[in-house]
């Protein structure tokens, strides 16, 4: 009875006991659960206070480059449409006169002389001006003698045939070729002596038409600089007009440190902030030129206030400006601080909703450890019944989860398990990721279901030779997934062993290398390949030219020609109509380059505006085939193009080399240099040959040339 009376004791008391030890778990896991909140909390507190201060700079940053971005389209806008505006009214102008000079031919010409009607049409022109007073007429014969010169009117009567700009380019031949097409007229781009400095060449646009009566050649133009110099306070004006944000600002200084224009400080404009008393203004000014050219921002002390501008600049080179977006870092810490107070008020917030929640749940662990402690006093006896039930159960589940283990570790690579005979028994999910195959269609089969037929039987030999040695073996290797598909992957096995040496297991794990093949693929395009055009670079035209001379002097193959392109005046046409319009240019150049050229040819673009051709061609033939092909290539090539609206004539100039049989890739490519610097002395837009054989210039044939 004691031994009963003691048993009804200790079971009546075991729920009492496990109901006070559950409470009191209960209550140092909630206490502890409390703490962990509250300084995780406190460490996420900080850490967004962190992301905010940086989304916050992230922000202005990025405000900064978008304002700026605009700016500075805004400014080459500007200087487009005053490009724009210009050509329109010099052509506006040239068809006046045009009309004028009709007009008076039709009502004197039968009553006067040749001379005395000619003398009479130079006459209505001379005292014409426009542009501000700058603009005038000017007329010239076929021949290059000039005719009318109002602001050199000495030179009237003589030749201006060898008058040439610096970029020895003949400005009259220049005019001549604009005409002669079939609506005989067009723009001509030159430089020529400013009328403020007779010792510098600057731009000039000039817009001229024929004078069919006698043939004269009538036009007008202004240089570029005296318009972009009307343009220049417009320019400023808009910049100090460009606000953003709440301080935010644009200015613009030159690159000699003078400030232009502000949005911030207009009063400020005019200082030479380079050359200034205060050595921190001039050494902040020097950083803020240098950051212009490398990117990034800047912060500094403003001299005049207390205040921290955060500023972004950038070059803009063919102006020598460096144009400027800032703004005051004052804003971003109000900003900061703002945000910052709405965010202790949700911590808080926070807190006292944890804590009330804590509560709630400590009550309700309460209650439930209580029903529960009770519940548990019936199932005392049948749990001491299962543990030893389940402990066998446990030992048998333990090699299971050895082997689960195995795979776990593996379960970013594939992952197949073999026996010693080489029967797949386990797999992982990647493994059906990768080929395709659910483990339920594997389990029991080899691996030879993955095999491409891609080895030969020394590979394998090979590979179990390795891994009998060493225990092991790596290698890249080609399966074939469930759908057919080869691919490559990268593939390890290893061998498990028993204690007494023999295989248990073959463990093997790969992983599908397709995307680091493709990678190396579009590595090997980009490394052999020019990015805008499509074209072969200058890495590639070397590969191909010294295979393609090495095949020609051991097999005595056709014979090779190198075609040296360069466009003329391709700056001209970036400045006037942007770097867009001039990439879509020679991205049209290439395509019709490409149009030329037969499959065993290789078109190249070795520079900006420069393109390298190789040609084979058949040696009996060879040189009335290559002044064919030279013509062909030149009236392709000055075909107008229509772009985006806008209508360009462009020109070339080709120089041509053929190969000798001494030849190499470094002299051929030198000769075709000489040939292309020949036709360029001769006034562009044709083709001559290094070969003393081919004496001939190509020229474009008119009547192939299509008109805008």
């Amino acid at each position: 009875m004691a031994f009963k009376r003691q048993r009804h004791d200790n079971s009546t008391g075991s729920p009492t006991q496990l109901l006070w030890g559950g409470a009191f778990i209960i209550l140092l896991l909630l206490g502890a659960q409390a703490l962990y909140f509250y300084f995780n909390t406190q460490s996420h507190y900080r850490a967004q206070l962190n992301v905010l201060r940086e989304e916050l700079i992230d922000e202005q940053h990025s405000r900064l480059a978008s304002e700026l971005a605009d700016a500075r389209a805004m400014i080459d806008q500007r200087f487009i449409e005053a490009m724009a505006l210009l050509k329109q009214q010099a052509r506006s102008q040239t068809h006046q006169a045009l009309t004028q000079m009709n007009s008076l031919y039709q009502r004197y010409h039968e009553q006067l002389s040749d001379a005395e009607m000619q003398q009479m049409l130079i006459e209505s022109l001379r005292d014409i001006r426009f542009f501000d007073g700058r603009g005038y007429y000017f007329i010239d014969e076929m021949d290059g003698t000039i005719r009318l010169l109002p602001t050199n009117s000495e030179k009237e009567g003589s030749s201006a045939l060898s008058m040439q700009d610096t970029a020895a380019q003949r400005v009259m031949q220049g005019l001549i070729r604009v005409v002669s097409n079939p609506r005989q007229e067009g723009f001509s781009y030159y430089r020529w002596y400013a009328p403020d400095d007779k010792q510098v060449m600057k731009e000039k646009v000039s817009y001229v038409g024929v004078f069919k009566p006698y043939n004269w050649i009538v036009g007008t133009g202004d240089y570029l600089y005296r318009f972009e110099n009307d343009l220049k306070p417009k320019i400023y004006d808009d910049i100090r007009h460009i606000h953003f944000a709440r301080t935010g600002y644009i200015a613009l200084m030159n690159r000699q440190g003078r400030l232009l224009a502000s949005g911030a400080n207009p009063e400020r404009e005019g200082i030479d902030y380079l050359h200034h008393s205060d050595p921190a203004i001039r050494a902040t000014t020097q950083q803020i030129i240098e950051q212009a050219q490398l990117g990034g921002y800047l912060s500094y002390d403003d001299y005049q206030a207390d205040k921290h501008p955060l500023i972004k600049s950038q070059l803009i080179e063919d102006r020598d400006w460096v144009l400027m977006a800032g703004i005051y870092q004052n804003e971003i810490n109000e900003l900061f601080s703002s945000k910052q107070q709405r965010l202790d008020a949700e911590i808080k917030r926070d807190r006292l909703h944890q804590m009330i929640a804590l509560s709630v749940i400590g009550l309700l662990a309460l209650l439930i450890t209580l029903t529960y402690s009770r519940w548990l006093k019936a199932r005392f006896t049948r749990y001491e019944h299962d543990i030893n039930r389940q402990q066998h159960k446990l030992r048998k589940v333990a090699d299971t989860l050895k082997l689960n283990a195995l795979i776990v570790e593996s379960a970013y690579e594939g992952v197949i398990v073999c026996d010693a005979d080489l029967r797949i028994v386990q797999v992982n999910s990647a493994f059906t990721r990768i080929t395709g195959y659910p483990s339920a269609e594997v389990l029991g089969k080899t691996p030879a279901i993955l095999s491409s037929g891609f080895h030969d039987d020394q590979f394998y030999q090979e590979m179990w030779h390795a891994l009998n040695v060493e225990g092991s073996w790596r290698g890249e290797v080609w399966s074939k997934r469930k759908s057919g598909e080869v691919y490559p992957e990268w593939l390890s096995i290893s061998e498990n062993k028993y204690a007494d040496g023999s295989v248990q297991n073959y463990i093997a794990t790969f992983s599908d290398i397709t995307q680091l093949k493709d990678l190396e693929h579009k590595l090997r395009d980009l490394a052999e390949t020019d990015p805008l055009t499509g074209l072969a670079n200058r890495r590639m035209l070397m590969d191909c030219l010294n295979r393609d001379l090495a095949a020609r002097h051991r097999y005595q193959s056709a014979g090779i020609a190198l075609f040296y392109i360069d466009l003329d005046h391709f700056k001209t046409i970036n400045d006037c109509y942007g770097h867009d319009i001039g990439d879509s240019l020679l991205i049209e150049v290439a395509k019709r380059l490409q149009s030329c050229l037969r499959d065993s040819d290789l078109p190249c673009r070795v520079g900006g505006d420069e393109f390298i051709l190789i040609v084979k061609f058949k040696e009996d033939i060879g040189v009335e085939e290559l002044i064919q092909f030279s013509q062909r290539l030149l009236n392709a090539l000055i075909k107008p193009m229509h772009l985006t609206n806008i209508d360009i004539e462009i020109s070339c100039s080709v120089g041509v080399a053929v190969c000798e049989s001494s030849d190499d890739a470094y002299s051929l490519m030198k000769s075709a240099d000489q040939a292309l610097y020949k036709a360029k002395h001769q006034g562009r837009g044709c083709a001559c040959f290094h070969d003393d054989r081919i004496s001939a210039t190509v020229y474009p044939s008119p009547a192939e040339v299509e008109s805008p």
